[in-house]
């Protein structure tokens, strides 16, 4: 039998290649991957504590459309990927929990605007905040050149996409 020898830190976990042998497409969706599984692992502990609340999946809705609001009902199904009907029973559930409020569009009155109750919101926004100290943390050994060069690659990928 063979032995191994390079070294499983040179590894890409998602892909099973060495990082260099990866073409920029690779490494670009191996950072996306490796973003949202930090992202949604967050998301997912965080949720544990409003369990009693509200289940697992609309929490993790919640907190897809958080940046939408105000907003129709088509944009939820935009952000979410949810039917009409599950979108609006979504909604429903919003509502009846305190957490969404519906209120008519001023330029159109058979279109129906979602927002935030200012709860829901001060708790999404709490979320956020602490999302961002997260996600702040595995960048806190880069220095002020490394910083700015990862925000020129953000805003390039955040324009273009």
């Amino acid at each position: 039998m063979k032995k191994r020898t390079a070294k499983i830190s040179e590894q890409v976990p998602l892909s099973g290649k060495p990082e260099h042998l990866l073409d920029r497409v690779e490494v670009f969706k191996r950072m996306c991957r490796m973003l949202e599984i930090k992202r949604k692992r967050f998301i997912e502990n965080y949720w544990q504590h409003y369990a009693k609340l509200i289940p697992r999946q609309q929490f993790l809705h919640l907190m897809n459309v958080r940046h939408s609001l105000p907003c129709n009902l088509a944009k939820i199904m935009q952000v979410t990927g949810m039917p009409s009907a599950g979108a609006s029973i979504f909604v429903d559930k919003m509502v009846k929990q305190g957490a969404f409020e519906r209120h008519e569009d001023v330029n159109d009155r058979r279109n129906i605007i979602i927002s935030f109750t200012p709860r829901a919101e001060q708790i999404t926004e709490r979320i956020e905040n602490r999302l961002n100290k997260y996600i702040f943390q595995f960048f806190a050994d880069c220095n002020i050149g490394e910083l700015e060069m990862l925000e020129q690659a953000s805003r390039l990928v955040c324009r273009v996409l």
